[in-house]
């Protein structure tokens, strides 16, 4: 069987262990366990592109079953700081499969970027594993004259100015909005740099110890903007690789099934990837809606919707050129 490999990109300062999880140099002494879905004997490679969210994608990496189900294939595991930074793997070329939210994916699928990319699967709906958080304001019309982070061009970016703009705050004049990386933001949130961020767990959890939550993203998505974790998938490796793409959907909902089957080991596998305790850990699966397998056509559906209403979305705040249109959705969605 080929060696697992691992990298570590966009990360140039040193981290909290709490928002990284382990080093890439402690997973090679892992087991290959074996596979719990037919096995492929197809060669070719496999890039993953994936953040530290407790998830499906990082159960199946901490029990080694990608390996497992593809043993003929190279398996390449590689760490980015937020979604965008896969997006931009995908563009160069150095992502066959990534993991991110549903903005970054938008922003992706529209122009000027347009990249050659399918939604694959849908892995969860977000909730309140992500939300703005505040030092002294109780609502966000006190947030007028402070200073915000978020990561840009993400889920929780999209989720922050949604909050704002139903609030009547205008996110270009009555606030600052900066662009701090989730393994960044801790840090700066302790130097007293920040009013408030909008952010997901871990570092969530972590800012929440002396900060309060003034809104989520399960209440921005019953306000009209409901933001997604999703599979993207370049169409040209799916085209070349169309058994490692039917093992790999087959696997990932066994995993996403282990949620519910097999709970407490899905957090212990995540708690050991995100480095929080398990009580953390399982209380940012209880922020989420994991998608199972039966459920993935209602969820592509709701997709298509939320990505072009996204794109509109960004092009009104000149993200994108060209948004992508419901008719290029459902190409590329499913």
């Amino acid at each position: 069987m080929k060696k697992r490999v691992f990298t570590v990109l966009g990360l140039m300062v040193p981290l909290l262990t709490a928002c990284v999880g382990k080093p890439a140099s402690e997973y090679e002494a892992r087991p290959t366990q074996d596979c719990p879905v037919a096995t492929t004997d197809a060669a070719g490679s496999l890039r993953l592109g994936y953040q530290v969210i407790a998830s499906s994608e990082l159960y199946l990496l901490d029990q080694a079953l990608v390996e497992a189900c593809m043993p003929n294939a190279d398996v390449q595991w590689t760490r980015y700081p937020t979604g965008q930074d896969i997006v931009q793997g995908f563009a160069g070329d150095s992502v066959d499969m990534g993991f991110l939210g549903s903005t970054p994916s938008a922003k992706s699928l529209s122009k000027p970027l347009d990249l050659d990319v399918q939604v694959s699967n849908v892995n969860m709906v977000l909730g309140s594993s992500e939300a703005l958080v505040a030092k002294d304001a109780n609502s966000l019309q006190e947030l007028k004259g402070k200073k915000i982070a978020t990561a840009f061009s993400s889920t929780s970016h999209y989720s922050l100015l949604n909050a704002l703009i139903g609030a009547g705050l205008d996110p270009k004049r009555d606030v600052e909005i900066v662009n701090i990386s989730p393994d960044k933001l801790p840090a700066a949130w302790r130097s007293h740099e920040i009013d408030a961020a909008y952010i997901w767990d871990p570092a969530l959890s972590e800012i929440k110890q002396d900060g309060h939550v003034l809104i989520d993203s399960a209440q921005v998505a019953k306000d009209g903007a409901p933001t997604y974790n999703l599979t993207l998938t370049s169409s040209a490796w799916a085209a070349q690789n169309p058994e490692l793409l039917k093992t790999w959907k087959e696997l990932y909902a066994w995993g996403s099934k282990q949620s519910v089957d097999n709970p407490e080991e899905f957090v212990r596998a995540n708690s050991a990837q995100v480095g929080l305790s398990e009580t953390d850990t399982e209380a940012m699966l209880d922020g989420v809606i994991m998608v199972q397998g039966a459920e993935q056509e209602k969820y592509l559906r709701e997709s298509r919707q939320a990505l072009v209403k996204t794109a509109e979305f960004l092009k009104e705040q000149g993200e994108v050129d060209v948004p992508l249109s419901a008719a290029d959705a459902e190409k590329k969605v499913g």
